[in-house]
């Protein structure tokens, strides 16, 4: 006990013990160091060796890596590029395409001609050719048989392989060139006989192609010019454009004013907007003989529109009007008055009233409901503007006399 209080009495006070780690103390090496540390000992194993070493070195680890010492430099060129040209065939009669045209290239990469085999090397070009050809890759079969005619130009299969290319990337003149050479070379080539067949149908067709496609941008020149025409002659017309690449009835989207060529009509791209819903209809060919009364009762509010209130619906045909917000030609916000417009006006009419201007091609006309707070405060909005903007033109400026 007497030593028990005399420790409690001590002032000295003892520091605590470290604790242990746990676990692997950290390596004093960074991980980059680590990583080349593997490869460098990957290197030593003749498995993952990327180059050979210029001597074999002593003991038996380095076995492995003198039999392929010894294999590379015993295999002469010639038969590492037949052993290649054989996996290549086999990978093309599996239709491994890719893999066959990698091991052709493999091949074309020794050097066969010091051995004077030019069969070899022409061999391995068409059969690469072949493979491309397989590919799509019509380009590189072109390249390949012409290689393969500068060092044997009466090839019937290199013709045969280059006219197949040539028709497929629609060089007809080329392709029968092709057909015709080798033709004049074997005469019995059926495949050559094929293939000049094929080109004569390809050109005929992609000649049709090029026919129709011709006529439908004729005709739509024409109706395009007729439609420009239809449009000028309506002189009460005024437009506000965005862009000057387009015409003025033209829009971005491609919903534009069109020509009923039986008829004569304009059928027109009109916007109906509801400004207390945010909401907005959207007509694609608004005959411009019908009336604003007659669109909103068969089409636009045929039918309650879902947003309206089903208990109390205020947008029928019986109880909206209509108006268009009148801005001049570059004019700004501030310039805006909000027009009525009866119901019973014709587009072609509302449209050609002086007020009316189009932007960017679409007609635009504001639907309210009648007797309503919110049209009031929005047809009050637009009234409003209109005194302070007529208000300011009444104020003569301090420097006139």
């Amino acid at each position: 006990m007497a030593d028990s209080n005399s420790n409690n009495d001590s002032a000295t006070t003892e520091t605590a013990p470290a604790p242990a780690i746990i676990g692997p103390a950290p390596s004093p090496i960074s991980s980059e160091e680590r990583r080349a540390k593997l490869e460098k000992d990957l290197a030593r194993i003749p498995l993952f060796m990327t180059q050979l070493p210029d001597s074999a070195g002593d003991g038996d680890e380095n076995a492995a890596v003198a039999a392929l010492q010894t294999l590379v430099s015993d295999e002469p060129p010639e038969q590492m590029a037949r052993l290649l040209k054989d996996e290549g065939n086999v990978c093309f009669r599996r239709g491994r395409f890719a893999d066959a045209a990698t091991a052709y290239t493999n091949a074309l990469t020794y050097d066969i001609d010091d051995v004077g085999d030019s069969d070899l090397r022409v061999s391995l070009l068409l059969n690469r050719a072949a493979a491309n050809l397989a590919l799509h890759n019509h380009g590189l079969v072109l390249r390949d048989c012409a290689d393969a005619l500068r060092i044997r130009p009466r090839s019937p299969k290199a013709l045969y392989r280059a006219a197949r290319a040539c028709v497929a990337l629609d060089k007809f003149d080329e392709a029968d060139e092709c057909c015709r050479w080798g033709l004049g070379l074997d005469p019995e080539n059926k495949d050559l006989e094929a293939v000049r067949a094929l080109a004569a149908d390809a050109r005929a067709a992609h000649d049709a192609r090029a026919r129709r496609r011709e006529e439908r941008d004729r005709l739509r020149v024409d109706a395009r010019d007729r439609l420009r025409r239809a449009v000028a002659i309506r002189t009460g017309l005024t437009f506000d454009v965005s862009r000057t690449d387009q015409a003025a009835w033209e829009t971005e989207d491609g919903r534009q004013v069109s020509l009923d060529e039986r008829t004569g009509r304009l059928l027109w791209p009109v916007a109906f907007v509801y400004p207390e819903a945010k909401q907005s209809d959207l007509v694609e060919r608004f005959d411009e003989t019908r009336t604003l009364r007659e669109m909103l009762r068969d089409e636009v509010l045929a039918h309650p529109p879902p947003w309206d209130c089903p208990a109390r619906p205020k947008y029928s045909v019986d109880n909206v009007d209509a108006f268009f917000i009148h801005r001049p030609v570059g004019g700004l916000d501030r310039d805006e008055r909000l027009v009525r417009i009866g119901l019973d006006t014709s587009l072609a009419s509302a449209l050609d009233n002086e007020k009316f201007v189009i932007r960017d091609g679409v007609p635009v006309f504001i639907v309210l409901p009648r007797n309503d707070p919110f049209s009031a405060t929005f047809i009050d909005r637009y009234r409003k503007l209109r005194l302070e903007q007529d208000a300011a033109r009444k104020v003569v400026p301090s420097n006139k006399r």
